[in-house]
C-alpha cells in the first residue's frame, strides 16, 4: 500500500510565490493535514454541523470517491473551498484522496460555487435511463420520504446521491408507482407525485392489492362514498389547496396513513375525525 503523500505547507507556499502558477494534484489528506489547512484560516465561513456529519458518514461508509471536485487553497494558504470536507475528514478520523488545487487568488473566491448542484434526480437519471423523467424526479423525492417513514417519520436525514441510487436499485417499484400515479387525472391531484409515490411504496409493502385500490381511489376519487376515507382525504386536501395557510407535507402524510390504517382494520366508513390529527396521536407513525 502506497504511503500517503505528506503535504509540506511551507514548501508548497514557496512554490506558489516563486512560480505564481496554479497547481492541481490528487493527494491523500489525513486528519492531521486537514487540521493544518484549517488552522491557516482566520475567517472561516459558518460551519454547518449536519453537513459535516453527513460527509463524515459518507467517508466512513466508503462512499467517498475522487470525483474531480477539488479542495481549493489560496495563494496565502487559506482554504477557499472544501472547509466542510476538511472538517469531515477530522470528524471521521479517516484519510481520503481528493483533488487539491493550490495557488488560486483570494479574489477568485467570489466565483466559486456558482454552478448548479447535481440533484438526486440528476444522479438517478444516469442510472435508470429507461424510466421517464417525471418518474425519476418522483422517485428521488420518494426516497427521502421513505427513509423518514421507515424510521416512523423521524428527523430528516440527508440522503446522498449514492444512497438514492442504491435505494431505487433495491426498490425499482418506486418508478412503477410513480408511473401509475402519473396516469391518473392531473386535475385536483391530492398531493405531489413524489409524496404519493413514497406512500404507495410503503403501503404496497404491507398489501399490494389494497395499496393499488387505495391510491387509485385517493388520486381519482371515482365512485367513492362520501364516508370513504379516501374521499375525506381528497376533500381535505382540495380545501387545503385553496387555503393560504398550507398543511405541511409531513402532516398530510400522517393523515393519509390514518386513513390507510382505518381501512386496514376493516373499517369502510369514516368521518372527518377519522383522518384528523389529534393532540394525543403518537408522533411516531406506524403503517399497518
Amino acid at each position: 500500500m502506497a504511503k500517503p503523500k505528506v503535504v509540506n505547507f511551507q514548501a508548497q507556499a514557496e512554490v506558489w510565490r516563486e512560480n505564481k502558477n496554479v497547481i492541481a494534484e490528487v493527494i491523500t489528506i489525513t486528519p492531521a493535514d486537514a487540521t493544518n489547512w484549517l488552522a491557516c484560516n482566520t475567517n472561516n465561513r459558518p460551519v454547518r454541523k449536519r453537513h459535516v456529519e453527513f460527509l463524515a458518514r459518507e467517508m466512513l461508509e466508503g462512499n467517498w470517491q475522487v470525483n474531480g471536485q477539488a479542495i481549493i487553497i489560496a495563494e496565502d494558504e487559506k482554504v477557499l473551498d472544501g472547509q466542510h470536507r476538511l472538517f469531515a475528514i477530522i470528524e471521521s478520523g479517516k484519510s481520503i484522496q481528493s483533488l487539491v488545487v493550490y495557488g488560486i487568488t483570494v479574489e477568485a473566491f467570489k466565483t466559486i460555487d456558482t454552478g448548479i448542484v447535481r440533484t438526486g434526480g440528476d444522479a438517478l437519471s444516469l442510472h435508470f435511463k429507461d424510466a421517464p423523467l417525471y418518474a425519476i424526479k418522483a422517485a428521488a423525492t420518494a426516497v427521502i420520504w421513505c427513509h423518514r417513514l421507515e424510521s416512523g417519520l423521524g428527523r430528516h436525514v440527508k440522503i446522498s446521491n449514492t444512497d438514492a441510487i442504491e435505494y431505487v436499485k433495491k426498490h425499482r417499484s418506486l418508478l412503477q408507482h410513480a408511473e401509475t400515479l402519473q396516469g391518473f387525472p392531473h386535475e385536483s391531484r391530492p398531493m405531489p407525485l413524489g409524496l404519493g409515490t413514497a406512500l404507495y411504496e410503503m403501503f404496497a409493502r404491507k398489501h399490494e392489492a389494497q395499496a393499488d385500490d387505495f391510491m387509485k381511489n385517493l388520486y381519482t376519487g371515482e365512485n367513492l362514498a362520501r364516508t370513504a376515507p379516501e374521499y375525506l382525504l381528497r376533500a381535505a386536501f382540495i380545501r387545503d389547496a385553496q387555503s393560504r395557510a398550507k398543511l405541511p407535507q409531513a402532516l398530510k402524510i400522517r393523515m393519509v396513513i390514518k386513513g390507510w390504517n382505518w381501512l386496514r382494520r376493516g373499517n369502510t366508513e369514516a368521518s372527518r375525525q377519522t383522518i384528523a390529527l389529534q393532540a394525543n396521536d403518537d408522533p411516531k407513525v406506524k403503517i399497518f
